[in-house]
């Protein structure tokens, strides 16, 4: 199964989404490369060649671009449930995130104010404070942690050198109305199971988001041996996560 093109554009979309309803979709990333600080097995977009991020700041979308971008996408069709960073990798890695953050909420107040405003992040520049006070911003700040381990993580997420497990689980706790994403996945390396899902459950208690959401690959990934788990068996461990940690969960 080959895996997903990458966006060709700063606007894409809208996305019926599971989670967010009618979304579109804000790439703030390169169009012509995925650019992720992780390169996790089960990413549609295929697995990153670098192993570290590239030091300049070239191919991003001015913020000027972003705005214009988004405007000429209202106007041109019905408004959406949500405007969602997301895209070809992690919306964070942006070089003026927290100024597109602000102006982007400025133009949503004026232009269409019932419209929430929501990212996919991976957590792993949520230790800055000037991301963590972006993200407030945001209606729907919705923040990965697919492991309550160092070991897993690192076979999961596969994060570029620099990123550890400590400094996202440090900032996820510095940073208040958090809504956690978690893809669970079986397989060789899995977490639906075992010492790894109870590090997950332990991990995800100590935290105490907003709310959980997981759910399991639909789509194509990067390495053939990640197993989907099934949306029985999603179900049954958003049950017993709630029951475990008194949080909301729901299976997506």
């Amino acid at each position: 199964m080959s895996v997903l093109k990458l966006q060709s554009d700063v606007i894409y979309g809208p996305i019926n989404s599971r989670r967010l309803g009618h979304s579109l979709g804000i790439n703030l990333l390169p169009t012509t490369r995925k650019l992720c600080s992780f390169d996790c097995i089960y990413c549609q977009y295929g697995s990153s060649d670098a192993g570290s991020l590239p030091e300049e700041h070239t191919g991003f979308p001015s913020l000027e671009t972003v705005l214009q971008s988004i405007e000429k996408a209202l106007s041109q069709q019905p408004q959406p449930d949500y405007l969602t960073f997301s895209g070809n990798g992690e919306p964070t890695l942006h070089p003026q995130f927290p100024e597109v953050v602000a102006e982007v909420r400025r133009l949503r107040d004026r232009t269409c104010p019932n419209v929430r405003l929501a990212i996919l992040s991976n957590s792993s520049r949520i230790h800055r404070p000037e991301i963590r006070e972006a993200l407030q911003q945001l209606d729907d700040p919705i923040m990965k942690l697919d492991a309550g381990d160092p070991a897993t993580f690192a076979q999961i997420n596969r994060p570029v050198p620099g990123v550890t497990f400590e400094k996202i689980i440090t900032g996820l706790a510095a940073t208040p109305r958090i809504i956690i994403q978690s893809m669970i996945v079986d397989g060789p390396v899995q977490n639906a199971e075992g010492e790894a899902h109870e590090a997950w459950l332990s991990t995800l208690a100590q935290l105490s988001p907003e709310k959980v959401q997981i759910y399991s690959t639909e789509r194509p990934v990067a390495r053939t041996e990640v197993q989907r788990v099934s949306k029985v068996t999603l179900e049954g461990l958003a049950r017993n996560a709630e029951k475990r940690t008194g949080l909301p969960v729901r299976a997506y």
